[in-house]
């Protein structure tokens, strides 16, 4: 059975764009003046000869645009029936094959008043129907073809937008764990800390509670969104900076920002910022005894323009065997490439005098 919806057949019936009937008017007419053409030779050939009398050259171009006019008309019926094939493919086939076997009948209906294949009188030979079965079957098999090949690229391109929609679903999910991995881990710690300082130091506990609260402010409502405006990614890795210069101390962590005004409302990915803040704070500074300073930048890059830049700048341990490759960045990577493709980077390059420099471009504006 087929897989079309049971409707009325005319409704069925193949629509014909004026741009394919004009370029099936073009080949048969092209087809008529190769045939036009070989019969002009002949009769030059004929008359220099001195066998004028068979060179019909009259005859010839009537019999030639005949046969174009009937290539046309079995363009027509063809294109206007193949609405009507099933999409099962053995069924298909079936009727494809009933279709070729019935256009020759109607073409040889047809050559009965065009008179152009074969001798002038309407009868059917077998040479004439062998000559109509032929032209069906190279029309048939041309607009079967070019079906099913514009129905592969339609498949084609729906998984492509398939495969897309599953990359980026695949990216929010190794986002959501990373979160999901690395938010408690640094909430313990977070809390740990606290809870030495509230027995030793009251009102430096109270001011790392403030950036706490202030930090899960920021960071709950992001956590589950692709994009966000910069300037609440930049709150975020504020108070994300913060709390980890309670913890590991002022002088051990020196913070720094230099962002280009008028970027409030420019649309990044979420987390992007702080992920480069995580790996400047875990690769960097932490295993440095005498700390270091990060620099937070965001402007338009000045060396490509119509992108925007995003750098966290270090003054740590520098680039080291296996930097870049962690989870954080590679996660990153992919979300990038999945939102914008080549369009988007993420680089690593190193700071002077010491350090490394993560470089995120985006399109923009």
């Amino acid at each position: 059975m087929s897989d079309l919806p049971r409707m009325p057949a005319a409704s069925r019936l193949a629509p014909l764009h004026w741009r394919s009937l004009v370029a099936a008017a073009a080949i048969s007419l092209a087809l008529a003046l190769a045939l036009l053409l070989s019969a002009s030779v002949r009769c030059a050939l004929w008359i220099q000869h001195g066998d004028g009398a068979n060179c019909l050259l009259d005859s010839t171009l009537r019999s030639a645009f005949g046969v174009a006019l009937l290539l046309w008309l079995l363009w027509l019926g063809a294109a206007a029936t193949q609405g009507l094939l099933p999409r099962q493919p053995q069924a298909r086939n079936a009727l494809l094959a009933l279709q070729i076997v019935g256009l020759a009948l109607l073409g040889a209906l047809l050559n009965r008043r065009l008179r152009a294949i074969g001798t002038p009188d309407a009868h059917v030979s077998a040479y004439k129907l062998q000559i109509l079965l032929t032209f069906s079957t190279c029309i048939c098999l041309g607009l079967e073809y070019r079906q099913r090949g514009r129905r592969g690229e339609a498949h084609a391109e729906r998984l492509s937008r398939a495969e897309q929609d599953q990359a980026r679903q695949l990216d929010a999910a190794r986002a959501a764990l990373l979160q999901a991995q690395v938010e408690p881990h640094f909430l313990f710690n977070t809390l740990a800390h606290l809870r030495r300082l509230a027995s030793t130091d009251a009102f430096s506990a109270h001011a790392m509670l403030a950036d706490l609260r202030r930090y899960l402010a920021a960071a709950l409502p992001e956590l589950r969104q692709a994009e966000t405006p910069l300037a609440r990614e930049l709150e975020l890795v504020r108070a994300f900076l913060a709390l980890h210069q309670r913890r590991i101390g002022p002088d051990r962590l020196r913070l720094h920002y230099d962002i280009a005004p008028g970027l409030d409302e420019v649309v990044v990915p979420s987390t992007c910022l702080l992920t480069l803040a995580e790996n400047a704070i875990k690769h960097g500074i932490a295993p440095q005894v005498g700390g270091g300073d990060i620099l937070v930048r965001a402007g338009p890059d000045p060396d490509e323009a119509g992108l925007l830049r995003l750098e966290v700048a270090d003054t740590g341990t520098g680039m080291a065997s296996g930097s870049g490759s962690g989870t954080g960045l590679a996660t990153l990577r992919a979300r990038l490439a999945a939102a914008h493709g080549a369009a988007a980077r993420l680089s690593l390059h190193l700071n002077q005098p010491r350090g490394l420099i993560a470089r995120v471009q985006l399109p923009w504006p």
